[in-house]
């Protein structure tokens, strides 16, 4: 009888780990005679799954760097995206996936897997993020045989917007809350004063997100000595960014006031978004992974949308709006005051989008499991 082998899929870089990899551990524990591989193309990223297989003390996960084929750098180099490799990166992936019992990915570009025929084992998606956003990428959960979600929202926007069956949804939790929010007593504060702390955080979608009033926000910060901030965007928005453009960004930073992170694992290990007092951003899912514990939050509103009745910005509804840097620390007052009337909301917010979050790995665990029996 042929061995059970388990593969999940890492190409999308090292944000996506801690919604997956917990489950990859939690299965090679639990199935000692299967083969439980996680495939990536990174160090980085390989770094951070085998700090995940040291936490969950799953010494026997497989962990496997892939070089990317040379038809994929060549790609990036001329589209100038990083994110060019993958479609090459799979084909290779295929090549050496062809005795999986079933495949695991975080996103949905592996969905050409089946589109292509690929492959035949089951392919399985685990949703990351719980934000409001609905990409284009969502059409291609179609080609999945099995669909992991956190909650009752992506359920709803899955069957509703995409037809898909109810059947082959699961609703598991939020993994990544489940794994890090057991250490998050023991992370030290992020400066050494008293000023509340707050998280700008934007997406790296220039078409929807404060990107291009990035610089101001941080000079207002900068003319102001009552917040502190951590600017940290998406850790996709430096991906193609050249290192003197890096170093213009770190330039930035005011010891002491202003805290400058464009790709170390703190943007990815939520270190920020459970360490600060008041998150400020646009359309990042990471503000659900903020209000899991209730706070203050404002948004900038830099492209002047009629976000009311959008549901793409269904989170601003949680805290204030700014239309722009000018008047965004007087909202970032208004969302602390007037947090007591806003914090119910975020509650049932978060229950909406993340489930039960507690007990996410082990759910998920089961779901995969499960698959595999049939």
């Amino acid at each position: 009888m042929a061995k059970t082998e388990i593969a999940f899929l890492f190409i999308g870089g090292t944000h996506h780990v801690a919604h997956v990899a917990p489950v990859a551990a939690e299965l090679s524990r639990r199935m000692p005679d299967a083969h439980v591989r996680c495939l990536h193309a990174d160090p980085e990223t390989g770094k951070a799954i085998a700090e995940v297989a040291r936490a969950m003390e799953a010494p026997a996960l497989s962990i496997e760097e892939v070089a990317i084929p040379a038809s994929g750098h060549w790609l990036a180099r001329i589209t100038g995206r990083k994110t060019a490799t993958k479609g090459p990166l799979l084909l290779r992936f295929a090549r050496m996936l062809r005795k999986a019992t079933v495949i695991a990915t975080p996103e949905r570009t592996s969905a050409a897997l089946k589109t292509f025929h690929l492959t035949r084992a089951p392919l399985i998606h685990f949703r990351h993020g719980a934000g409001d956003r609905a990409p284009k990428s969502e059409k291609r959960l179609k080609a999945f045989d099995l669909i992991l979600v956190p909650g009752e929202k992506d359920t709803k926007r899955a069957v509703e917007a995409q037809a898909i069956p109810r059947e082959r949804l699961v609703e598991i939790g939020y993994v990544k809350l489940d794994y890090l929010a057991r250490g998050a007593a023991s992370r030290p504060p992020l400066f050494d004063n008293d000023r509340p702390v707050v998280l700008y955080n934007p997406h790296f979608d220039p078409a929807i997100s404060s990107l291009d009033a990035a610089r101001e926000v941080i000079a207002a910060f900068a003319a102001q000595d009552r917040y502190n901030l951590v600017y940290a965007p998406h850790i996709r928005a430096s991906d193609d960014m050249s290192a003197e453009t890096m170093a213009a960004w770190q330039a930035l930073a005011i010891p002491g006031q202003i805290m400058i992170d464009l790709r170390s694992p703190r943007l990815t290990d939520m270190t920020y978004t459970l360490g600060a007092d008041i998150y400020l951003g646009d359309v990042s899912s990471q503000f659900y992974e903020f209000i899991a514990q209730p706070r203050p939050a404002a948004f900038l509103n830099t492209h002047g949308v009629a976000w009311e009745t959008d549901l793409r910005y269904a989170n601003w509804h949680l805290g204030e709006v700014a239309n722009g840097p000018a008047d965004m620390i007087a909202a970032i007052d208004r969302a602390v005051a007037g947090h007591d009337t806003t914090a119910p909301r975020q509650r049932a917010a978060v229950e909406y989008a993340m489930g039960r979050w507690q007990g996410a790995i082990a759910r998920a665990a089961d779901a995969v499991m499960a698959a595999i029996r049939r």
